[in-house]
Formats: structure tokens, C-alpha cells, sequence
């Protein structure tokens, strides 16, 4: 058999997949039979379960429905005997196919490990990792303003839209994300967002020397989430195109806001707002879990970002506590039916507190466009300010499929002379 026939063969098969997540799995390729244990495993569960003589667990990873199914690497504690038959790469497709099709189980194929399992040498002695592929779709609204903390000034308003679905692993941008070498399961999703800032003082004309260029941005973003609830970690991938400038109407949303509320005075001086420019950003972040109970978890995380948008990298803390799930047990909220089947609470409650320090390369709504330099004011490359610190602490409500988020953000000042700022960020997410 060909391998390309057998691609088709299983992308025909796994294109609508469901998981019943009914069963843990301890299985081993390649065999005659496969062993398979009953009782679904939840997220807080992770013991390792004992496999067959001569063979080693690898890792437990999540399914889509909450449930933890056991992986094993195989590996041989003997050679394989003069004249033993070793299976070839056709019959372990074949194998391995079936299993995963018995078991309702969708590998993401844009990950190397999950290709190999699938395709392994012939002569090969261990049994890969598999990474899956979430099929939950869900939506996130975010916005942020100062208005609550009645200012006016520098990052002033921002939204989000954040949709997850599995249909997006076919984007062709998926080739460019980090890829992961553990069991877990993969998220992909698409954002748009729009920035914007102003100076200390919407109310004055002209350019304001040593105080922050108007600004906007307009992007849309790719971006893929890989879980691993037994090693505690989670990695985000994201590349952005957009624009930053007059197209993408930061200024008509403003000015519309502005004249909808009859106390507000039309902004002055976004005719010297930053000019034109591409936005192309590469961004990654990796969260690592280092304490958890039933009451809280904390978190540590690093990331860093690139392109002509931005270019800095930093790391900080992630702390809640309450009622909740496991952190890593999803990607911030979950269905009904899969919460149940995973022996996870469907009501969550808590307060959360994040701290983060960064180092700052290059910052477009300062500095300017890195490709069009003809912005009639830009912050000079010596008054910015190189390392940044930013704190939030927030309220979260989770209910089944449904998020709501409450958070207050404060951000010391990005250049010299510069004042700390501070904003609310509102955010809802629920499964579609």
C-alpha cells in the first residue's frame, strides 16, 4: 500500500471523528489485540497506569472530552530474536489506524510525532507520541478601556475576538507554529484585534512633544494552543498581518465614541497620528505549571515576540484561587457534557493575579513604522523606556460553557517622563 492512498485513506475517515471518551486506553500497537482498561480518568487524575511486561508508560494526554487516555512507548528490553518477524511500516499503519478508529481518536496530522506514529521505519522499536486535536469551537469577546478608571490617555481602548474551532487546523499558517515532541492536544484559532492609543490629554490640538503619538493598529491573527495536563504545560504560537495607521480606523472609532456620549469632547491631533505601515508579528508564550491543589494553582510563563509591530521578551507569574478546575485541564472553558464526563465542576468561581516584567526592542506605536518612517512625531529611540512591568489581578465566573472575566490592568510607564496607566479588560467566552 502507498502512502499517500493511506493519507487519503485516514483523512476520509477522521474528517468528522467524535469521541465518546468513555474508556482509558492502554494499547499497544502493533499487536494482535488491544488491552483496553475501563473508567474514565479525570484531569486531576494523573497516575500512570501499569502496562504489559517489557514495555514502559510514556505519558498520559487529554482527550476532547476531558478524559485522560494512556499512551505507552513501548520499548523492547530484549532484541528482536534471529529469525523473529518485525512487523513492516504497512502492517503498523494498518495497526495503528484501526486502533484509532475503534477508539474515535483524531490525531493532528500538522504535528511530526503524530505523522511518525502513523508512518514509523519499519525497524522502529518504540511507539511515538500522539498529539490530538481538540473539537470544541468557542468564541471569546474581549475589551478593554480606560473609562472605568476615568482616564483618557495613552493604551485608551482595544478588542478582541478569539475563535477557536477545529476546521482551522487546514490553515496553511499552521506549518509556521511551535510544534510539540509530548501527548497533548491541539487548538486552533483565528483573532482579530484593534488597538489604539492617544496622549495625557485628548483635548489639545496639534503635536504634544514628549508625550505618546497618537496610535492604531488593525490585525488579524493565526494562532494554535498545545495542552499537556500530565506535564502541566501549555504552549501559544500566533503570527499576525494587519496594519498600523490612519486604515486601520482607530481615529473613526474614537471620534464615534466620542460623539455618542454628549459629555465628551471630540479627540484633537489624530491628523499626526503613526503613518501607514505593515503589521507582521511572530509571537510565542509557555506556561508552566509549578503548584496546584484544590483551591489555587500558580503558574510561571515566558514569552517573546517579533516582526515590525513589536519586539520584546519578557516572563512573570500566573496565581488564582477559589473554586476551580485545573488550569491546564482545558483552554479557559469547556462544555457542559465534557466537564460531567470528566469529573470536573461545572461552576467555577475565583480571583486570579498575574506579574510580568518584559524587555522592550522595538515598539511601532512609539516608535513609528519599521518599513514607512514619515510619521510627523515619534518617540525617540533613547527616551523609551526598556523594561516594562505590568500587573492585573481580576474576577472569574465559569459556568458550564460559559466565561466572564473581570480585570483591572496597571502598566508602568513605556517612556521617559511617562506616567503608570491603568484599564479594565472585560472578557466572554463560551462554546458554540
Amino acid at each position: 500500500m502507498k502512502k499517500k492512498i493511506g493519507w487519503f485513506f485516514f483523512l476520509l475517515i477522521f474528517i468528522r471523528c467524535q469521541d465518546d471518551g468513555n474508556r482509558s486506553l492502554t494499547f499497544i500497537p502493533g499487536s494482535k489485540e488491544d488491552k483496553i482498561g475501563s473508567g474514565a480518568q479525570p484531569f486531576s487524575d494523573h497516575k500512570r497506569q501499569s502496562v504489559t511486561h517489557g514495555a514502559t508508560p510514556d505519558t498520559t494526554h487529554a482527550t476532547p472530552n476531558g478524559t485522560l487516555r494512556t499512551l505507552h512507548r513501548l520499548k523492547t528490553v530484549q532484541p528482536p530474536a534471529v529469525g523473529e518477524k518485525v512487523p513492516n511500516t504497512d502492517s503498523l499503519f494498518i495497526n495503528r489506524l484501526n486502533y484509532l478508529r475503534s477508539h474515535n481518536i483524531e490525531p493532528d496530522l500538522n504535528e511530526p510525532v503524530s505523522k511518525k506514529f502513523l508512518f514509523p521505519p519499519a525497524s522502529q522499536n518504540e511507539v511515538p507520541t500522539l498529539i490530538t486535536l481538540s473539537r470544541e469551537t468557542i468564541l471569546c469577546i474581549n475589551f478593554d478601556n480606560d473609562i472605568l478608571d476615568y482616564t483618557d490617555r495613552f493604551y485608551t481602548n482595544g478588542i478582541k475576538f478569539d475563535l477557536i474551532t477545529p476546521g482551522l487546523r487546514f490553515n496553511p499558517l499552521n506549518i509556521m507554529m511551535i510544534p510539540y515532541w509530548r501527548s497533548a492536544q491541539n487548538s486552533y484559532g483565528i483573532t482579530l484585534v484593534q488597538n489604539m492609543y492617544t496622549p495625557s490629554t485628548t483635548k489639545t490640538g496639534g503635536i504634544l512633544y514628549g508625550d505618546r503619538p497618537y496610535a492604531a493598529y488593525l490585525f488579524i491573527g493565526s494562532f494554535k494552543t498545545t495542552l499537556d495536563p500530565v506535564h502541566h504545560y501549555r504552549q501559544t504560537s500566533e503570527i499576525d498581518i494587519g496594519i498600523i495607521g490612519p486604515k486601520s480606523y482607530g481615529e473613526w472609532i474614537q471620534r464615534s465614541f466620542h460623539r455618542s456620549v454628549p459629555t465628551n469632547n471630540e479627540p484633537l491631533g489624530w491628523e499626526y497620528q503613526i503613518k501607514n505601515d505593515l503589521v507582521l508579528d511572530y509571537s510565542f508564550k509557555l506556561e508552566q505549571g509549578i503548584a496546584s491543589t484544590n483551591h489555587f494553582d500558580l503558574m510561571l510563563n515566558a514569552s517573546a515576540e517579533a516582526g515590525t509591530l513589536y519586539a520584546n521578551a519578557g516572563g512573570g507569574f500566573h496565581f488564582r484561587t477559589g473554586i476551580l478546575n485545573p488550569y491546564f485541564s482545558n483552554t479557559g472553558v469547556t462544555g457542559q457534557g465534557m466537564l460531567r464526563k470528566a469529573g470536573l465542576r461545572q461552576v467555577q468561581f475565583f480571583m486570579f493575579f498575574k506579574g510580568s516584567g518584559k524587555i522592550v526592542g522595538y515598539d511601532a506605536t512609539l516608535e513609528g513604522g519599521l518599513l514607512n518612517r514619515t510619521s510627523s512625531y515619534t518617540i525617540p529611540f533613547n527616551t523609551i523606556s526598556r523594561v516594562v512591568f505590568q500587573g492585573s489581578g481580576g474576577l472569574s465566573l465559569v459556568v458550564n460553557g460559559c466565561r466572564l472575566d473581570l480585570e483591572q490592568f496597571l502598566l508602568s510607564p513605556e517612556f521617559h517622563n511617562g506616567w503608570w496607566h491603568k484599564w479594565v479588560h472585560l472578557s466572554l467566552a463560551f462554546t458554540l
